[in-house]
């Protein structure tokens, strides 16, 4: 066992998994909070302990996970300084990609070294976070007093991680949100034009999975450059120049197949597959 105590406050996804998952991995975990006490009396059963108000729950925490949702964080926090349930040297952790350790700040103010950690997955259920977290890439930002411990974490849950600067937040998770629920609307795009094109509903997608599948994993293999192929890569102008007459319909998802045309487009000249001639036609051509 670990001499920390970690307590919970917010018992959604991913607090609920970090608590059972750190509870495996030989932490102590104090105590759960939450405002829904259905939630709170279910996790709480899961791991064996009690369910206390916030502030109860600060006192018994070492260190303090707050996994509301994000509007609720900063009241959260504001309300244990308030109530004094915060002291000098307790951590205060939050778990949102969005947002900053400072959300943390009226803990700070009184002591407290805080700190986001963010765990670089998609979950859609308690269990299937409890099956993804382990082995994920972290982000670890806010003060350094409390990186050790935000690395124990994630060693002991087998990940890896990285530091981010406090004005690099945002645009991280603006990474995140393409890279998972753009690329869920990129598919929904696919979708579509399969509609349209006649294919049989049962079929659609699912038929496209391998093709989707052995891309993402050309990119683990060969890297973003590399795993590029398709008729922007090999400069076929007039393959495009007929998938874009074919949407002229379909203004909304021509505008979709243009502009990540045009980035694309300096993708394959990156790779070196075209040249900047071939690279300013297409640039015409998706513009």
């Amino acid at each position: 066992m670990f001499a920390l105590k970690l307590g919970f406050i917010g018992a959604g996804k991913v607090g609920s998994a970090m608590a059972i998952l750190l509870k495996q991995a030989g932490y102590e975990i104090a105590g759960v909070a939450s405002r829904s006490q259905t939630s709170a009396r279910k996790l709480a059963l899961r791991l064996g302990v009690s369910v206390f108000t916030p502030k109860e729950l600060s006192y018994k925490s070492d260190v303090l996970f707050i996994t509301t949702s994000d509007d609720a964080i900063a009241s959260v926090a504001t309300d244990l300084a308030r109530q004094k349930a915060i002291r000098p040297g307790q951590i205060m952790v939050h778990m949102s990609g969005a947002h900053t350790s400072s959300l943390l700040s009226p803990c700070a103010e009184v002591g407290a070294v805080i700190l986001s950690l963010h765990p670089i997955q998609s979950f859609a259920s308690i269990d299937q976070a409890i099956a993804l977290i382990p082995g994920s890439y972290f982000s670890i930002e806010g003060d350094e007093g409390g990186y050790d411990f935000a690395q124990e974490i994630v060693n002991k849950l087998k990940g890896k991680h990285f530091i981010l600067k406090s004005n690099s937040k945002v645009l991280y998770h603006a990474a995140a949100s393409i890279a998972s629920n753009y690329l869920v609307g990129l598919l929904s795009v696919t979708q579509e034009l399969l509609d349209t094109a006649g294919v049989p509903n049962d079929v659609g997608l699912q038929a496209f999975l391998p093709l989707i599948e052995g891309t993402l994993e050309n990119v683990r293999k060969l890297g973003i450059t590399d795993a590029l192929t398709g008729p922007i890569s090999r400069g076929d102008i007039s393959t495009v120049s007929k998938h874009m007459e074919a949407m002229k319909d379909l203004p909304q998802i021509l505008d979709v197949y243009k502009t990540l045309g045009l980035v694309t487009v300096e993708v394959a000249l990156k790779k070196g597959t075209i040249n900047e001639k071939q690279a300013d036609k297409l640039r015409a051509l998706l513009k």
